[in-house]
């Protein structure tokens, strides 16, 4: 039996800084040019960046496709994931982190109906049980501390996820929600902003387009206001 164990007999600061630093290189040269930064202790595997992403400590960052100017801050854990542009992630954030099947069979233990990649003895050949682990979060999302997203939930744009909240269901666009699980509180905008807001893609404007009107994001009505009759 091949054990993931075998392996953590090497592990020691010593050996984690190096791996640490391997991850941080590999990525930042890859990215040159892009202002990536990825910070001590974070494990990044199999992802894609865009421009001016912060990474903090300790993360956990696998088959991710993470959009400009998008930060996630320490000791989160961020799987199987496309993330917007202008995402706010706060510390020790749950996405995607995986689930057990709890009716219809036997057992929830992974090595009764799933190949493992992990410690768990080998039963099966084949997986039994498939889940949806992709979750999409829209851009200018702040998802607040200890947040938990589970599996194939979609987040829409502006939304905002309050702390301590276990997300299992999708969020519309511009909605704040909260709680175990999830409810809606309310909507940050009117319908007729959101609109204007989700028509003008502010996001994907250039930094100099953003200098010229960076005053403008300072109250939404004026926002909506000066941009209602320029958008598609």
């Amino acid at each position: 039996m091949k054990a993931y164990f075998d392996k953590s007999i090497f592990a020691n600061p010593v050996t984690n800084y190096f791996r640490w630093i391997g991850y941080k290189l590999y990525y930042q040269l890859k990215n040159w040019g892009k202002h990536l930064r990825i910070n001590y202790g974070t494990v990044v595997r199999n992802c894609t960046f865009g421009y001016y992403n912060w990474v903090g400590n300790y993360n956990v960052i696998l088959n991710c496709d993470i959009g400009s100017y998008t930060y996630i801050a320490g000791y989160s854990t961020v799987l199987n994931c496309k993330i917007g542009k202008y995402c706010s992630i706060a510390s020790n954030v749950k996405i995607s982190p995986g689930t057990h099947p709890t009716s219809g069979f036997v057992s929830i233990h992974p090595s009764t109906y799933m190949v493992p990649n992990f410690h768990a003895k080998k039963y099966v050949d084949e997986n039994q049980f498939e889940y949806d682990e992709h979750v999409e979060i829209g851009n200018d999302v702040w998802i607040c501390a200890n947040v938990v997203i589970a599996g194939g939930v979609k987040i829409g744009n502006g939304a905002v996820i309050a702390a301590n909240t276990v997300v299992t269901k999708n969020i519309g666009d511009y909605e704040i929600v909260g709680g175990f699980p999830a409810k809606f509180i309310k909507k940050r905008f009117t319908n007729d902003e959101i609109k204007v807001l989700n028509e003008l893609k502010w996001w994907d404007k250039d930094e100099e387009w953003m200098k010229t009107n960076i005053s403008r994001f300072w109250a939404v009505n004026e926002f909506v206001d000066h941009f209602k009759d320029r958008t598609a």
